[in-house]
């Protein structure tokens, strides 16, 4: 018999709880990975508004914003304005376009078109009643904003307003008074959704020619900023020409023609983006061109610059060059709008900066956010007369001809009865199809700058424009 001595039995088990499976560990990282980039883009993006929420910036929160709509859209427009700047700075640098020196023969068909923002719910800071506005300044008056709700032109609770504004043709019988639809509502994307299909636009146009034969206006403007812009529906561009067209073809039908005009981008890049210019050239009888904020404070760029500036300066080059009026409406002409339906922007209003150092204080100096006077960086022409009436130091630029002003920490760009001179001059010599003001709320309506007159920068361009006065 053998005797049979028990071995310990060697155990092997697998080892899983040593060796895990390597797509965990990659999940893990993928994930901790993703929140670090979502973080840093949260931080980018809300490093902006934090900026602007500190006092030196005179800052707004979402409330004001929407309550204050004409600021907003304001603001929205300069802001998108600084951003085709940052879009830009990889484009080509060759931005030449030909400035043609020589003139043309002055037609006597050149308007002057004035926005008029109405004061109950869009003008709170800068109130003008309908009966303090001149009604011979002017020969078409665009009353502002319409809303877009459910594809559908909405006044809001402004009727008796609109009719006191229609109310000035009894006086001046050749004035038109048209109606703008859009500013403060595309924070609520109305055109975006109204322009999807055609039943949409139909809408839309239905509720126009319900309004226009209700309230007796002279016809419509579209402000939309801006079709298939940065990140939109690139489809935006064709179906907003769209719109137009089928505008244009019901304007036709009705029994009293209509007018129809666009509210439209200055910047390069904007254009390029939001509008087929020669098809939209086919529908409108004219477009209003925004050929202001050109600069204004953005925390990316925290310098000083012109807000309207007629012409470039030598030392601009590249895509700066192209922030001015010049090269925006020949930008225009070039891109196939005929010249006789471009009409020019002339701003009445001027933009702030408040100066890190009070003693650096010409164009490109550095600045921390928004200037103390006005709201948001846009101030009235009255204010800016205070301004310099309390002994800020105006400098006029020369080569851009605008001037802009300073005192301490302040520093504003704007233009006066000079560079409106300036630019109603070049507008007249050129042949382009007039002049629009933005806006007659805050040009110098109650003779705050003490020239003798009301609404001196506009009166300025009617006399040149109108009255031929040299």
């Amino acid at each position: 018999m053998v005797n049979q001595i028990p071995v310990p039995q060697a155990k092997y088990e697998l080892l899983t709880d040593v060796r895990q499976p390597r797509w965990r560990t990659q999940v893990v990282c993928l994930v901790l990975v993703s929140l670090v980039l979502g973080a840093l883009f949260v931080t980018r993006a809300w490093l902006g508004i934090i900026i602007l929420r500190s006092p030196r910036a005179k800052t707004f929160d979402t409330e004001t914003l929407a309550d204050n709509a004409k600021i907003a859209t304001w603001l929205r427009r300069a802001r998108m304005y600084a951003e085709s700047t940052k879009e830009n700075q990889n484009a080509d640098r060759n931005n030449s376009i030909s400035s043609p020196q020589h003139f043309y023969t002055n037609s006597s068909g050149q308007i002057i078109v004035c926005y008029y923002t109405v004061s109950s719910d869009l003008n709170t800071f800068w109130e003008l009643s309908p009966s303090h506005i001149d009604p011979y300044l002017c020969t078409h008056i665009i009353v502002g904003f319409a809303s877009v709700v459910n594809c559908s032109l909405d006044l809001g609770s402004n009727s008796l307003i609109y009719k006191e504004v229609i109310a000035l043709k009894k006086l001046q019988p050749q004035l038109r008074v048209m109606i703008c639809a859009g500013g403060s509502n595309e924070l609520h994307l109305g055109f975006s959704e109204m322009v999807k299909n055609h039943a949409n636009r139909k809408r839309f146009i239905k509720s126009v020619l319900n309004v226009t034969k209700t309230f007796g206006f002279d016809g419509l403007d579209l402000d939309w900023e801006f079709p298939a812009w940065l990140g939109a529906d690139e489809r935006e561009k064709i179906r907003f020409v769209q719109l137009l067209e089928e505008l244009r073809r019901e304007f036709y039908r009705a029994k009293e023609t209509l007018i129809l005009s666009v509210a439209v981008a200055a910047p390069q890049a904007i254009v390029d983006q939001s509008y087929i210019v020669a098809e939209m050239a086919k529908y409108v009888d004219f477009v209003n061109l925004m050929s202001y904020d050109y600069h204004f404070y953005v925390w990316y760029y925290p310098i000083t610059g012109l807000n309207a500036p007629l012409f470039s300066r030598a030392a601009e080059s590249g895509y700066l060059s192209t922030l001015n009026v010049n090269f925006s409406v020949h930008y225009w002409l070039s891109k196939g709008m005929p010249r006789e339906k471009l009409i020019v922007g002339i701003p009445t209003y001027g933009h702030t900066y408040s100066l890190d150092n009070p003693l650096n204080h010409g164009l490109l100096a550095p600045a921390n956010g928004f200037g103390q006077l006005g709201n948001v960086g846009f101030v009235s022409y009255p204010i800016i007369c205070e301004f310099l009436q309390n002994g800020a130091k105006s400098v006029f630029e020369r080569e851009s001809k605008v001037p802009y002003a300073y005192k301490d920490r302040e520093w504003i760009s704007y233009d006066d009865i000079t560079s409106v001179y300036y630019k109603a001059e070049w507008i007249r010599a050129n042949n382009f199809g007039g002049a629009m003001i933005l806006s007659l709320n805050v040009d110098d309506w109650n003779n705050t700058c003490k020239f003798n007159e009301s609404f001196p920068l506009t009166r300025t361009i009617n006399k040149i424009l109108r009255y031929q006065e040299d």
